[in-house]
């Protein structure tokens, strides 16, 4: 008899030791849950403050597009009732994300600057030559994307300069920080350059995002 109750009083501790390494897991879960959320909003709140000139709101991904693995079409939880339309830049991590291409009530699509249908009108910092900056999702394992026809006639753009939005763009906002020269060469025609750039947005992972309400029109108006 002592031997059966010998057993079920050592089940009897497995199980409770099984609950609370269990109760141990979920809370570790949910530590590193509030913590990546923790570092989220204060990359949004250095966003908000780096860009302070513009009128923002933050908005929560919600879903993304299920064929693929990244982040380069979702939806947000704001739309027309917050103020957002069509055409709205749209940030997180430490720049661009990309731009609002439709909106609802209660939620709005955002295409990102790695979508193989993405072209952002840009220019390098150091320079001020512009290019044209093209999502391609076949690089997106490797963080780039494609830095297309740049006008630099002097050979003067390096590897590690810093590339942001043109004012020429007809939708993107000027001098948003998209990413850094990671490979730079001449053309086939001798004229122009290309190469890509390391983003400065992991789009493995996005959760929030911070929605510019300013419109490219009504910024220069």
């Amino acid at each position: 008899m002592d031997y059966f109750e010998d057993n079920l009083k050592l089940a009897a501790q497995n199980e409770e030791l099984q609950s609370q390494v269990d109760q141990l897991t979920v809370e570790n879960t949910q530590l590193l849950q509030d913590k990546d959320e923790l570092n989220s909003l204060r990359d949004l709140y250095e966003l908000d403050h780096k860009y302070e000139t513009y009128e923002k709101v933050g908005a929560r991904v919600i879903s993304k597009d299920d064929s693929s693995n990244w982040f380069n079409t979702f939806t947000i939880d704001k739309g027309s009732n917050d103020g957002l339309a069509v055409d709205m830049n749209v940030m997180a991590g430490s720049g661009l994300v990309g731009i609002i291409t439709d909106v609802g009530p209660n939620w709005a699509t955002v295409r990102s600057i790695i979508d193989d249908y993405s072209n952002v009108s840009a220019q390098i910092s150091e320079t001020e030559d512009t290019c044209i900056i093209a999502g391609d999702l076949s690089l997106t394992d490797e963080g780039t994307v494609r830095l297309v026809k740049l006008n630099d006639p002097d050979s003067k753009v390096k590897v590690g300069d810093t590339v942001v939005t043109s004012q020429i763009s007809d939708i993107f906002l000027p001098g948003i920080l998209i990413g850094y020269v990671s490979e730079i060469g001449v053309d086939s025609n001798n004229l122009t350059h290309s190469g890509l750039v390391s983003t400065v947005v992991d789009f493995k992972d996005i959760k929030e995002v911070l929605v510019i309400k300013n419109l490219k029109q009504k910024a220069e108006s």
